[in-house]
């Protein structure tokens, strides 16, 4: 199924103005992307003024997966955003394994299998017109050495279109919108991976930030609530970095309108901190 609508003129300075009722009607969902603890030495830095470089997960060791794809690219092929060498923070065992390169941010697309992961279950509840903002684990970069972890916000998709549970090549014009999303490119190559996943395309509202934004825990504290619906909690034996990843490793979103106000109200702010 792909639902769509067209797409508006980006809103100019969107973080600068009072926000449009309309968008404290949309739901937000979170969703944690990107290299972690688990990839070992593959990190994706940040350096001191919020600027960082995104690198996604390697296509290798995933439930679904096909390493040897070749129109996946491979990470000595990923384009720094920053005009930087890449291949400074990605270890040499790693320049020619393939990528799952998702989120990609140049034609804003996402994909997923809502029908039957967990950890994106929610996505199921996603409309157009919600946003979805991506959240990373970030590496701090200083020096040529890696430092400490946080999580950040990387950016957001306002979704403008949406395919649903892909079994079969689209037709040509919904293809063109979404080919660059790795999913996509993956089943192109081999039939049998249009396996019923889900493919969020951004409106031109969607954004890459510029300058990566703290989740810490004071964020998640104003916009999150435990499976309960009740306050977080940060148990003394865990690092704040291990409890924030606890509560983002399945996609959150956050319903109630005041939380969402919240939410916008702290993204604007740590984002015009970056302007000053």
């Amino acid at each position: 199924m792909f639902l769509q609508r067209s797409q508006k003129p980006a809103l100019k300075d969107f973080f600068q103005r009072n926000l449009v009722r309309v968008f404290l009607m949309s739901n937000i969902f979170i969703i944690n992307v990107g290299v972690n603890a688990s990839h070992g030495l593959l990190r994706s830095p940040v350096f001191k003024n919020g600027a960082f470089e995104f690198i996604p997960i390697p296509e290798i060791g995933r439930r679904v997966s096909c390493p040897g794809c070749p129109t996946l690219p491979c990470y000595k092929n990923l384009k720094s955003h920053n005009g930087l060498n890449l291949l400074e923070f990605i270890p040499e065992a790693y320049h020619n394994v393939r990528v799952h390169d998702d989120p990609e941010f140049r034609t804003f697309t996402y994909g997923d299998y809502p029908t039957f992961s967990a950890r994106a279950a929610n996505l199921k509840k996603a409309s157009i017109g919600d946003f979805v903002f991506f959240l990373a684990r970030l590496v701090r970069f200083k020096n040529k050495v890696f430092g400490e972890c946080g999580f950040f916000l990387i950016g957001f998709f306002e979704i403008g279109g949406i395919l649903k549970e892909v079994r079969a090549e689209p037709e040509a014009s919904v293809l063109e919108a979404f080919k660059n999303n790795a999913h996509v490119q993956r089943a192109i190559f081999d039939p049998k991976f249009w396996d019923g996943f889900w493919v969020f395309k951004g409106s031109t509202r969607s954004v890459r930030f510029e300058h990566a934004i703290p989740f810490d825990r004071e964020f998640c504290e104003a916009v999150l609530t435990d499976a309960e619906g009740k306050e977080l909690t940060w148990p003394r034996h865990r690092s704040e970095l291990q409890v924030i990843g606890s509560y983002t490793r399945s996609c959150r979103i956050i319903e109630k309108e005041d939380l969402r106000d919240t939410f916008w109200k702290i993204i604007g702010k740590r984002k015009r901190s970056h302007q000053e």
